[in-house]
């Protein structure tokens, strides 16, 4: 199977009344099997959706099909090459005029590679999120160090204190003090109130005992 058919869609149809399946050629693909490859049933499908997913699929088929309505449900199968794909299932039952179930239509559609990409996206701006707020941070440790007589654990551990009691990010704490610092006014009164009461709170770290016992 060639990687640029990773993201694609496939029409399918479900007679009932003969308990068959038809798939059109993307949905083979999207199974990883050639057209024709195998011969598509309910046991089949169920039999490549993830573990976890599997009930759901099976209620979500049935239940569309009996209802006569239309619906669409996010799952993930192993295809049969055992990859596993992030789809979206569309389906529409039919009923006839007593109620009957008469068929099934519907589309299967391959997310993966979008999903891929979200999250590598995600990803990346999280990395870069961590570049810009390290230099930060770095600095506000160090005002604090400097200013408090503390050391760099003492100093990171009195950003989160105060973070947690403003219910503010570290990174955002840090780019406060670090402005502020740097102003001739220097912190707030509040605010150093505040830190001068967190940094009595914080406990310098045990020295180790070197005595051996």
């Amino acid at each position: 199977m060639s990687p640029s058919h990773l993201e694609h869609s496939g029409a399918f149809h479900f007679d009932p009344a003969s308990d068959t399946w038809t798939w059109g050629e993307e949905v083979y693909a999207i199974y990883g099997f050639s057209s024709g490859e195998v011969v598509p049933t309910t046991e089949l499908i169920l039999s490549h959706q993830h573990p976890d997913d599997r009930a759901s699929v099976d209620e979500f088929l049935a239940r569309v099909l009996r209802d006569g309505s239309t619906g669409s449900l996010w799952h993930r199968i192993r295809d049969a090459g055992t990859a596993v794909r992030q789809v979206v299932t569309t389906a529409s039952g039919e009923l006839d005029g007593n109620g009957t179930p008469i068929a099934l239509r519907g589309h299967v559609v391959d997310v993966s590679e979008a999903v891929r990409r979200t999250v590598a996206q995600e990803v990346d701006a999280a990395l870069e999120l961590i570049g810009q707020s390290r230099p930060l941070i770095e600095q506000a440790k160090g005002a604090l160090m400097s200013a408090y007589g503390i050391d760099a654990e003492r100093a990171f551990g009195l950003l989160r204190r105060y973070s947690q009691q403003r219910n503010v990010k570290v990174r955002e704490v840090a780019r406060v003090l670090v402005e502020a610092m740097s102003r001739d006014g220097g912190l707030p009164s509040d605010t150093r109130l505040e830190l001068n009461r967190l940094v009595t709170e914080c406990p310098a770290p045990a020295l180790e005992d070197g005595s051996g016992g």
